[in-house]
């Protein structure tokens, strides 16, 4: 969850924010673009009626199949040839250095495979297009052409099958053309469907009148071949509607080596595909896809395990010896960021930790122990109250994990900290200093006012105060205090936590009596949620409840209306795909509803069914093995979780949160997982020192 922060304000200001704010939005709705970007999808053409009843995931095609292994049968033999001749030239070179006879070099490229026996009749089924796409390390990413002319390498289906390949083959870089590039390589296959569609020259206002990820573009000139821009290329690349035919036009420069006057020049219309792609390296059997992605089956508690542990082994991965886990990867060029956030460090080995309670791999544990002592170095003794530790940000990471510190010490980072020492200590007892922990808890109570609030940030240095407030970290610090609780029985942190969620529920989001907003705070729901198995009220409830509707409504919950790939996505502007990323942390949420609703109100299922619904968008934009295809490191990204559909960066709190909600589903689906939120057996005052 973004670490979001706004100003403190009085009643009547907040008042008037509230005013202005409504009529802004809708001014927002009656005049502005975004108005009218709906007015435009309104007016937009249909697509080809013939199209009505096409499922959304293509079914299995033989024809693709084999499609793709004749493709992969013809490659190979060129790339072995490819791998002789250059072992043959090494040679030569040898024997003219030692003055002995010079083998002769094999033929260059004759014909290798076979035709595939059913091109005649795919031909005449309509266009089909073969797109190879091939691992490897992009390293010139200043050089936007050069980047690109990595692949895919595309062609359609047409003259012959061999004659298709050698299109591909001719487009891939020398270096590339190896047995082992291609062997590490996937085909993808589109077959055409549907009648073609014109558009406006820009695609209509913002490009409404395209679906990015359905829509590809054709571009025709008397003077190259056709050039299909793909529709999955515009997830692959990051391209969005409003840009969809200007990079159809610079693309069919770069991959097919148009003249730049003739890209300007062509012809040009819309068209949709069924699309299939190798499901590994290698070749094999062939994955449908849609917009660039693959189907899920529905969440189940088998295929929650197996995710948690994809997503536990990319954490583990990314934790260095230092402790210090990768903040940022941005998997479509295979390069890691440079920034980090230490708050978001803590929800990581928090999450970490609950996926080595289902499964106890000792190198989750050992990593998750390395970035908790990282953790511990940006800790802070406080010198005006000794005994009390706070944590400060972590501005930049150098080699070896030295950490440079900033200023700021937030109460979120504390908070989430709390979380995961507690964690910690839950799954491997005796590995938490808890006279540390509880001068973490203290440090927390000392951020509370007397009207149960707490202040942001701490002013550790004497300087000024900040007077920012953020709407996520009350929520973090009070579900640390929780779980200190159901380690230690302590009664006062459970205290703390009440007050700090009694001000939340009954003042904070009012003003003269009156309820003005509910936030989406996934953290406070969790809080709530736990807070009422020990302290049950029902004014706390139903708050609870209303903040998972608040998160509901942001959602496109109903499968009659949704596109599949995009059930239990959070809502978007038609100019941008739904925040995948953010699906994790309202997991986190929507399951903590779930388990209330299961506990207070006997027999309903509202938000356990939007859990399932956000749980299948969850596991749909994680990297596994078929959505991976396109990543020039796909073993890299390997269990990573993306901001959406067409932007592949994975940071390291968009997988914790996402770990953690489907954590919190399995507690529901499984009656064998671990509760998410349990009393330690036994829990009492512990005393102080390492238990």
């Amino acid at each position: 969850m973004i670490d979001s922060a706004t100003p403190s304000s009085s009643p009547l200001r907040s008042i008037l924010i509230g005013v202005v704010t409504a009529c802004v939005v809708g001014g927002i709705l009656v005049n502005s673009e975004f108005g009218r970007e709906i007015d435009a999808l309104r007016d937009r053409p249909t697509f080809d009626e013939s199209l009505a009843d096409e499922p959304f995931f293509p079914a299995p095609s033989p024809d693709a199949a084999g499609l793709a292994a004749a493709s992969r049968k013809i490659l190979t033999s060129w790339a072995d040839e490819a791998d002789a001749l250059r072992e043959a030239e090494v040679a030569a070179k040898a024997a003219r250095a030692a003055g002995e006879e010079v083998p002769e070099l094999p033929r260059d490229q004759a014909v290798f495979g076979e035709e595939f026996a059913s091109q005649d009749a795919l031909e005449n089924s309509g266009t089909w297009v073969l797109s190879l796409y091939l691992q490897g390390t992009r390293k010139n990413r200043a050089n936007d052409d050069a980047f690109d002319k990595r692949g895919p390498f595309m062609s359609p289906l047409s003259g012959g099958l061999e004659e298709s390949v050698r299109r591909i083959w001719s487009r891939i870089p020398t270096q590339f053309k190896t047995r082992a590039a291609i062997d590490g390589g996937r085909i993808k296959v589109d077959q055409l469907i549907g009648s073609e569609r014109s558009f406006p020259y820009d695609g209509g206002h913002r490009g409404v009148s395209l679906d990015e990820g359905l829509d590809g573009i054709v571009l025709r000139h008397a003077d190259e071949e056709p050039f299909y821009f793909l529709p999955s290329l515009a997830m692959e690349r990051k391209v969005n509607r409003r840009k969809l035919h200007a990079r159809a036009r610079y693309y069919a420069r770069v991959l097919a080596g148009w003249k730049r006057s003739h890209t300007k020049e062509a012809d040009f219309a819309a068209f949709r595909t069924r699309a299939w792609v190798e499901t590994a390296p290698g070749g094999g059997s062939m994955t449908p896809l849609k917009r660039g992605n693959a189907d899920v089956p529905e969440a189940s508690a088998e295929l929650l395990r197996e995710r948690i542990k994809l997503s536990a082994d990319y954490l583990t991965r990314d934790t260095s010896e230092a402790g210090e886990i990768n903040y940022e990867y941005f998997a479509s060029d295979d390069r890691t960021g440079s920034g980090y956030n230490i708050l978001r460090h803590a929800g990581t080995v928090y999450s970490m930790m609950q996926a080595y309670r289902l499964d106890p791999d000792p190198e989750l544990l050992a990593a998750s122990l390395r970035a908790k002592d990282f953790f511990k170095r940006a800790m802070q003794e406080d010198k005006k109250h000794p005994g009390e530790w706070f944590v400060r940000d972590v501005n930049r990471v150098r080699r070896g994990g030295v950490q440079k510190l900033g200023r700021r010490a937030k109460l979120g980072g504390i908070g989430l900290g709390l979380c995961m020492m507690v964690e910690i200590e839950k799954a491997v007892p005796g590995t938490v200093d808890m006279d540390l922990v509880r001068g973490m808890a203290r440090h927390v109570q000392r951020m509370q006012n007397p009207d149960g609030s707490f202040e942001s940030f701490y002013n550790w240095d004497g300087r000024e105060t900040s007077k920012r407030k953020s709407i996520y970290y009350s929520g973090e610090a009070i579900l640390g205090l929780l779980r200190l609780h159901q380690l230690t029985g302590e009664e006062e942190w459970l205290d703390t936590a009440v007050r700090g969620a009694d001000y939340l529920v009954h003042k904070r989001w009012k003003s003269l009596g009156i309820r003005i907003y509910v936030p989406m705070d996934a953290w406070l729901l969790q809080a709530l949620e736990e807070m009422d198995r020990v302290r049950p009220d029902k004014a706390r409830m139903d708050y609870a409840f209303a903040v998972g509707e608040s998160i509901a409504r942001g959602k496109l919950m109903d499968p009659e209306v949704t596109p599949v790939d995009f059930l239990g996505a959070n809502l978007s502007g038609p100019s941008s795909m739904p925040n995948a990323a953010t699906a994790g942390a309202f997991g986190e949420a929507l399951t903590a509803a779930a388990r209330l609703e299961a506990r207070r109100r006997p027999g309903e299922t509202r938000f356990l069914t939007f859990a399932m619904h956000n749980a299948n968008f969850q596991l749909r934009n994680q990297f596994w093995g078929p959505n991976s295809y396109y990543l020039p490191n796909p073993a890299r990204a390997l269990g990573g979780f993306r901001v959406k559909q067409d932007f592949a960066e994975v940071r390291n709190d968009h997988v914790q949160h996402n770990l953690s909600g489907l954590f919190g589903l399995l507690d529901i689906l499984d009656p064998e997982a671990p509760d998410i939120g349990e009393m330690v057996a036994g829990a009492q005052n512990l005393e102080g020192g390492v238990r």
